[in-house]
């Protein structure tokens, strides 16, 4: 045998190469099957499975093989089924806490209702017709106890009008707020005297007329005033007027009535410790019969919520 024909012998025929690549790509493709099984046993993210499968089946062999395709859906399809199991999971929990969530805040506003209807029926009312006066500077309040909301202050000296008493200690307004019973008293304000003058031998006097009122009183300082309020006025047919007799329309805050021999039409005049909370000034834009002398009645759209007090009066 000549050496060429040696040679030969060690040169592999077409079908031994296809053999030994196939048979190397089945080792690869098993290989990369094992691996992708490994991380998904060790709950790896599908982008790892991705990652760690990578590799060109089209650099080994030209034409990829039904096998190679098969064998790369596998570890795609538990990655997705395995992810799709974690997100249902996920919204279980979130739908979970929401629950708990609701079911806690239920819970806190069914307690709060039953603790505050226990309160109110603790507290009794009895009917009580009662006129009384603030000892110092009271607190109107919108139920009978110090945990309601303040509705307005009064005075001492302010008369309150009571329609019924609590089992707790307070007394009911007639327009339905409360007031501390221990801080009024059923003794009215002893008014501060006026002096009389001294007895002359001269002739009775004369009726006293409006000018002479005016003139009894002097408004250059403050006056000592008996502070009443009004509304508007009923018509008779329903309806009801807002017109002054200046022929302005009454406005809470701003128009008063007064005596116009005292206060005449116009004048502006200062409320000290304005009842209604306001600035305190006013203007005389009203009269009336039954305002005479030391008196200012102020305009206000409820008169239900105000009493009758007294104030020291200036000239605005």
């Amino acid at each position: 045998m000549q050496l060429k024909d040696i040679k030969k012998g060690f040169i592999p025929s077409r079908e031994q190469i296809l053999k030994a690549v196939t048979t190397g790509v089945v080792i690869v493709l098993c290989a990369l099957a094992g691996f992708s099984v490994q991380l998904i046993l060790k709950r790896g993210t599908t982008e790892q499975i991705v990652l760690a499968a990578v590799a060109d089946p089209a650099a080994i062999v030209p034409e990829p093989s039904e096998t190679e395709i098969t064998e790369a859906s596998v570890p795609e399809t538990e990655a997705t089924t395995e992810t799709a199991a974690v997100s249902e999971t996920s919204e279980t929990s979130e739908t979970s806490e929401s629950e708990t969530s609701e079911s806690e805040e239920t819970t806190k506003a069914t307690t709060s209702a039953t603790t505050t209807a226990a309160t109110t029926a603790a507290v009794t009312e009895s009917d009580l017709q009662l006129a009384v006066y603030a000892t110092t500077v009271l607190n109107v309040r919108s139920g009978p106890g110090t945990d309601y909301s303040l509705v307005k202050q009064v005075n001492p000296g302010d008369q309150i009008d009571v329609v019924a008493v609590t089992s707790n200690g307070w007394y009911k307004t007639y327009n339905g707020n409360y007031v501390k019973a221990d801080l009024t008293t059923e003794t009215p304000p002893t008014p501060t005297p006026t002096p009389k003058p001294a007895a002359t031998a001269t002739p009775a006097p004369k009726q006293t007329t409006p000018t002479q009122t005016a003139a009894a009183i002097d408004t250059s300082s403050g006056v000592s005033c008996k502070i009443t309020f009004y509304g508007p006025q009923d018509n008779g047919d329903g309806s009801y007027s807002l017109t002054t007799a200046t022929g302005a329309t009454c406005t809470e805050g701003v128009t008063v009535a007064a005596d116009w021999s005292v206060y005449p039409a116009g004048t502006v005049i200062y409320i000290e410790n304005d009842p209604l909370g306001g600035d305190g000034y006013y203007t005389v834009q009203d009269k009336g019969s039954g305002v005479k002398g030391a008196m200012i009645d102020i305009f206000v759209n409820d008169t239900s919520a105000y009493s009758t007090t007294t104030r020291t009066v200036y000239l605005g």
